[in-house]
């Protein structure tokens, strides 16, 4: 038992199992195994079939990269939805740009922050200092080694603010606080901010606030490594709505397609 629970992927498999991406692969798995068949090769395609069950019932999917197409696929199907997620239990629609939610504006934290020897200025930019950063980073490094759920329950006992923190899979991977959805790259990088601040902050409010404020910092996505690039919040498919106001500029990892932070607009 012990050697199969070493096989488990715990964050596609149990409450946290992914049902259009478990479809999917029974669908290919199936259509293999027959393609094996009519080849005359029945032995070759129960052994496949066996494998391949296995492989979906310990890890949750067996073809590579299945997370990143087969919730999109089953969701463009005329599948109803009901047939994946439970229809007495919302499914999480709305993103959640923080772990927290602040009313301390972004001045006032850097204020704080710059009086507590977390950031220091060179010239007209404002930079975290060396052993703050490096603090950050090693923490970061930390928890992005965490699985999903992992990292879910990381975070429901490090925040007093948090009481209950689920997992949810669509392609890309969330972390669901009070039924909205925060990007992993997101909670990893703001959870890490908020233990590395523990010994220079004491005011809990700043900290919650400075925890958010250091993912302007970024310059690589904590999950991938990717570089991060800038962008803004016109969308694709329809432009920008607001025509008195500029979208605001934002940090976006290209390879988890999550948005890292979002910089206030003036």
């Amino acid at each position: 038992m012990a050697e199969l629970d070493s096989l488990r992927e715990p964050d596609y498999t149990g409450s946290n199992r992914c049902w259009p991406c478990t479809l999917v692969n029974v669908l290919l798995l199936a259509l293999f195994v027959l393609w094996l068949r009519v080849r005359n090769r029945r032995l070759m395609g129960l052994t496949v079939a066996t494998l391949g069950v296995a492989g979906i019932y310990l890890r949750g999917y067996v073809v590579p990269y299945t997370p990143q197409f087969a919730p999109r696929l089953v969701a463009a199907s005329p599948l109803p939805n009901d047939l994946f997620y439970d229809a007495g239990v919302d499914t999480p629609e709305a993103e959640r740009p923080s772990l927290t939610e602040t009313d301390l504006d972004g001045e006032t934290v850097l204020s704080e922050l710059a009086t507590a020897g977390v950031v220091e200025s060179d010239g007209e930019i404002l930079l975290l200092t060396d052993a703050v950063d490096a603090a950050w980073h090693e923490e970061m490094d930390r928890l992005s080694a965490l699985s999903l759920s992992a990292l879910a329950a990381e975070t429901r006992r490090t925040l007093a603010t948090v009481s209950e923190a689920d997992t949810f899979t669509d392609g890309a991977e969330w972390v669901v606080l009070g039924g909205e959805l925060v990007g992993r790259p997101v909670v990893v990088a703001e959870l890490a901010a908020y233990r590395v601040l523990d010994e220079y902050v004491d005011d809990e409010s700043v900290r919650l606030a400075g925890a958010q404020s250091f993912r302007m910092f970024l310059d690589e996505c904590p999950m991938c490594e990717t570089a991060l690039v800038e962008s803004s919040e016109v969308s694709c498919c329809g432009g920008y709505t607001k025509p008195n106001q500029s979208p605001d500029e934002t940090l976006v990892c290209p390879e988890c397609e999550q948005r890292l932070f979002t910089f206030p607009s003036e």
